[in-house]
């Protein structure tokens, strides 16, 4: 049996590998400690109700935090330069970041300063004293860090397990992980991606040597390998969807698109008949911005489209301005509804990509809006975005006048022969297939690691 300290740092966090039961195997077999940050606004969940073992929590030093924020955004934008995506993503930081903080930050990315910066900052936020007690108390033989790749224990993570010899494992949360953030100090022993997608990315981009990546699949995703919680039939019999109509499932944004008039566009079109059998699941995303002068959907009177019931509680919560929780978004109930669905439109997420997983024809929309910060057409362009639509069958939608025919010809795209099992093939690239269980493989890793410290390691 090993010592393992797991830190989390992150709500996402909590939900994709924590509530998932991706690290129940672990915790089995292994002596786990969970860390997270004391009182801090990344996690919010109450850490008393979590399935887990046992728990501690550190205090988080924010002026050393910022210290660090700071020298990350100089370092994103110094791996920026010169890159194929320069001129959209510095545009994108500009925005992020405002006038001041991303000129600042531009001053301290160039290859002359960035290294002197970079000394200097490191120099000011010295050690973690919390965690560097923590860490001898516990004496782990194994740091796991699932994480977004930047937050409050990436870099010191990495930097303890180079000082004492304690291998590090750090898993990617999202899909855009490897391509939008950056390496502070030493990278990870392991570095555990989704597929080669993201394991080009990550050599890309973060510039992780091959050897230390692992390419696993998505623990959040793993849940899709089972049958879902009620059948595609007794689905549609909940939420009233006519005989023989074909579901169209839109699948919201976290952001500021006003989607009441996208459904208001369906509902119509499918009373004149622009579009035939028809039936549309709205399924909002639970943390979305509402943009001003949007339409409640509970307000408006629809007969050919219904919200999806799980998704109901957070839809009236956010449109209230109450925080959502992030265990609200069950990923059983999203796996229901993908299962149900015939075809699926969204503008720009990662639903697109679990919706092709599930063998569902896919649409993006793409019109050139602006959603807070960004455009469709802008993140679009991301290395993400870009790969999956270079090697996914996905119908995208450019022309916001052209979004009903968009829709349409996604309906008739679910009749094509085969198109099932070529989406799956596809989506391959993207997402490690296995006939293991993610929670296995990532025990087999950890195994692996251990058997690899040889006789000097302390015993398990």
């Amino acid at each position: 049996m090993a010592r393992i300290a797991v830190f989390v740092d992150h709500d996402i966090v909590v939900r994709h590998f924590v509530l998932s039961g991706a690290l129940a195997a672990l915790c089995a077999d292994h002596d786990v400690v969970f860390v997270f940050p004391e009182g801090h606004r990344r996690v919010r969940v109450d850490l008393d109700t979590l399935s887990i073992p046992r728990f501690r929590t550190i205090p988080v030093d924010e002026p050393r935090a910022y210290r660090y924020r700071r020298l990350y955004f100089a370092t994103v934008l110094k791996n920026i330069r010169g890159g194929l995506e320069h001129d959209l993503l510095m545009g994108l930081w500009r925005k992020l970041l405002g006038r001041r903080g991303f000129w600042e930050s531009w001053a301290w990315s160039w290859p002359v300063t960035h290294p002197l910066y970079r000394w200097w900052t490191l120099r000011k936020v010295g050690d973690n004293a919390a965690l560097d007690r923590l860490l001898a108390e516990e004496r782990p033989d194994v740091i796991l860090h699932p994480t977004v790749l930047e937050g409050l224990f990436v870099s010191d993570l990495a930097r303890w397990g180079t000082r004492h010899g304690t291998p590090t494992v750090f898993i990617m949360n999202s899909w855009d992980n490897p391509s939008t953030k950056a390496m502070l100090t030493e990278h990870p022993d392991r570095l555990v991606v989704w597929g080669e997608q993201t394991a080009k990315d990550a050599m890309r981009h973060l510039k992780t040597p091959a050897d230390r990546i692992v390419r696993l699949g998505a623990a959040q995703f793993d849940i899709y390998r089972r049958p879902p919680k009620i059948s595609p039939a007794e689905f549609r019999r909940k939420l009233g969807v006519p005989a023989g109509a074909k579901i169209l499932l839109y699948a919201g944004s976290s952001k500021g698109l006003n989607e009441s008039r996208h459904l208001q566009l369906l509902e119509q079109a499918i009373e004149d008949g622009t579009l035939r059998n028809c039936f549309v699941v709205y399924r909002p995303h639970p943390w979305r911005q509402y943009p001003e002068g949007e339409a409640d959907f509970f307000s408006l009177s629809w007969k050919h489209v219904v919200m999806e019931p799980s998704m109901e509680a957070c839809y009236r919560q956010s449109r209230d301005g109450r925080r959502i929780h992030v265990e609200l978004a069950d990923y059983e109930d999203t796996h229901a509804a993908l299962s149900a669905a015939d075809g699926v439109i969204s503008p720009l997420s990662t639903i697109l990509l679990e919706a092709a997983l599930h063998g569902k024809p896919v649409a993006a929309y793409l019109p050139d809006e602006d959603i807070g910060d960004f455009t469709l057409y802008a993140v679009g362009k991301m290395t993400f975005f870009k790969d999956f639509f270079e090697k996914v069958a996905c119908i995208t939608c450019e022309d916001a006048s052209r979004f009903v025919e968009n829709c349409a010809a996604l309906l008739r795209m679910t009749d094509e022969p085969g198109i099932d099992a070529r989406l799956k093939r596809e989506c391959e690239y993207f997402v490690e297939p296995s006939d293991r269980p993610y929670a296995e493989r990532l025990g087999a890793l950890i195994g692996a690691l251990l058997s690899s410290r040889g006789p000097g390691a302390r015993p398990c």
